[in-house]
C-alpha cells in the first residue's frame, strides 16, 4: 500500500499507562486530540477479557474514524473488525499471514534496518524500529539505537518506519527528519493527565 495512507501518529494501547487506570477513557480523549491510528496491545490479557476490552476499544475507534490494528492475533483482529494486525518474533510471520490470502494492514516489530527490510520483503506494510530513545516499556526493549543509528537503519528498511521507544513531542521532529514514516508510542499521551492535549501536541510536532 501507498505509505501517504498511513498516518504518522501510531498510538499503542496499554492499559496500565492511564494514571485514572481507565484505557477506554483515557483512549478516547487521545482520539479527541487527533489519534487515527491505533494498536490494541494488552497481550497478557486472557483471550476472553482481551477480547471485552478490544471490543471497548474498537467501538472507540469506529466512533473517531481510527484504523485499529491488534497486536499478534489475526483471529482477535478478526473478532473485532481490525483494519490489520501487528506482528513481531514468536508470532505468525508476515510471509505465512501473506500466503494466507491475508489483505489487511501488517505491521511488524523490528529492532534493525535488516530486520524491517526481511518484514517488507514478506509483505509488511509499515514497521516499528525501536528502542531510539531510552524507555521503560516493555514493548521496545532491545539495545538502544539513538538518533543517528535510527537514520542509518532507516536507509537499509526501505519502507514506512515508525520510531518506537521513548519517543514524545519534543523529539518527534528530530525522528521525521531523519526519514520516519512517523511515530509510535504509549506513555506520552496515554499517560498524560490529557491525553486529548498530549495527542495534540504530538500530532503538532509531526506538522500534520
Amino acid at each position: 500500500m501507498e505509505s501517504s495512507t498511513l498516518d504518522p501518529l501510531y498510538l499503542i494501547t496499554d492499559r496500565n499507562a492511564p494514571p485514572s487506570g481507565d484505557l477506554p477513557s483515557a483512549l478516547e480523549a487521545a482520539l479527541r486530540g487527533g489519534v487515527r491510528f491505533v494498536q490494541f496491545r494488552e497481550k497478557d490479557l486472557p483471550f476472553d477479557e482481551r477480547l471485552k476490552l478490544g471490543r471497548e476499544v474498537a467501538s472507540c475507534a469506529a466512533e473517531h474514524g481510527a484504523r485499529l490494528i491488534v497486536n499478534g492475533d489475526p483471529e482477535l483482529a478478526d473478532a473485532l473488525g481490525a483494519d490489520g494486525v501487528h506482528l513481531g518474533k514468536g508470532t505468525v510471520s508476515v510471509s505465512a499471514m501473506r500466503a494466507g490470502g491475508y489483505a489487511g494492514l501488517i505491521g511488524y516489530s523490528a529492532h534493525s534496518g535488516e530486520e524491517a527490510a526481511s518484514a517488507f520483503s514478506e509483505g509488511a506494510d509499515f514497521v516499528t524500529l525501536s528502542p531510539v530513545f531510552p524507555t521503560k516499556s516493555k514493548f521496545s526493549s532491545g539495545p538502544l539505537l539513538g538518533l543517528e543509528a535510527f537514520g542509518r537503519e532507516l536507509k537499509i528498511a526501505g519502507g514506512p518506519v515508525y520510531a518506537l521507544g521513548g519517543v514524545g513531542a519534543q523529539n518527534a521532529p528530530a525522528c521525521m527528519e531523519r526519514g520516519a514514516r512517523g511515530v509510535a508510542l504509549i506513555g506520552a499521551i496515554l499517560g498524560a493527565d490529557d491525553p486529548a492535549r498530549a495527542a495534540r501536541e504530538v500530532r503538532a510536532a509531526l506538522r500534520f
